[in-house]
């Protein structure tokens, strides 16, 4: 029962993903098209001096994606580490909490 949920759940986010996958490349197809058009009547502009010391749109969004990567697979350690802590009140409590013990430890010996 928790296998069937936990792919349900598993599924559903990977067809939400899809659908966004779908709307991002339209989006980002128009964008492109509206980019050119416009980029087209924009005429050049001299160097700015100061251009080579401030990072790209591209590595900005980059390095804030890194970063909130980081941010999240610490707060998942942090949660999966709380939880490990509470196993002894979880396993009296929940009813399927002694299995998923017995597979983390299991897991945890194995590495």
């Amino acid at each position: 029962m928790a296998r069937s949920y936990l792919k349900m759940v598993d599924d559903a986010g990977d067809q939400a993903l899809s659908a966004l996958k779908q709307a991002e490349d339209a989006v980002v197809s128009a964008v492109g098209q509206v980019s050119d058009f416009v980029a087209d009547l924009i005429p050049e502009l001299p160097k700015n001096p100061l251009a080579d010391s401030v990072p790209t749109p591209r590595e900005t969004t980059s390095t804030g994606f890194e970063l909130a990567e980081k941010f999240l697979a610490a707060a998942k350690e942090y949660s999966l580490e709380i939880l490990k802590a509470i196993e002894p009140v979880t396993g009296k409590v929940f009813w399927n909490a002694k299995k998923a013990t017995k597979k983390a430890s299991a897991s945890t010996k194995a590495a």
